[in-house]
């Protein structure tokens, strides 16, 4: 029948849009930069039972390669635990360079601050806990996941 022919039609015009929708509805993503495979486990779990989109990395260089091969997407927030500043500046800045908030987990330094030259969009001194980078996160990369 010609009336049911278009009604099936018009659900599945329906269905499609709404999916359609749903997918352009994306999940905030995070990175998590640390080479303490313990630590860059327990935050990605507790960010994904949050619902949060996460990638975990054991390196600077290692995301930014990804990034730029078009293997990851680009993130909407960035943890990253860092051991030396020194050593890693030119990773720092192409990290920078992504365009994406950094939160800096760190220890004390000898100089009593981490490298002034990087921006970051916060800093979190051991001791923290790991509601405090989530919070963290939530404030950076927006209300958190839909």
């Amino acid at each position: 029948m010609p009336g049911d022919c278009g009604m099936n039609f018009k659900g599945r015009l329906i269905a499609a849009l709404f999916w359609r929708l749903m997918a352009s509805l994306k999940e905030p993503l995070i990175w998590i930069i640390d080479n303490n495979h313990q630590e860059r486990v327990n935050l990605r779990a507790v960010l994904m039972e949050r619902g949060w989109e996460v990638e975990g990395f054991v390196s600077i260089f290692r995301a930014v390669v990804l990034f730029y091969r078009e293997i990851v997407e680009k993130p909407d927030a960035i943890v990253l635990e860092i051991k030396n500043l020194e050593y890693q500046s030119q990773e720092l800045d192409e990290l920078a360079r992504i365009g994406a908030p950094v939160i800096l987990l760190t220890g004390v330094y000898e100089g009593g601050k981490p490298a002034d030259e990087h921006k970051w969009a916060a800093v979190l001194r051991r001791p923290f806990t790991i509601g405090q980078v989530v919070g963290t996160v939530e404030r950076l990369a927006g209300q958190g996941p839909l």
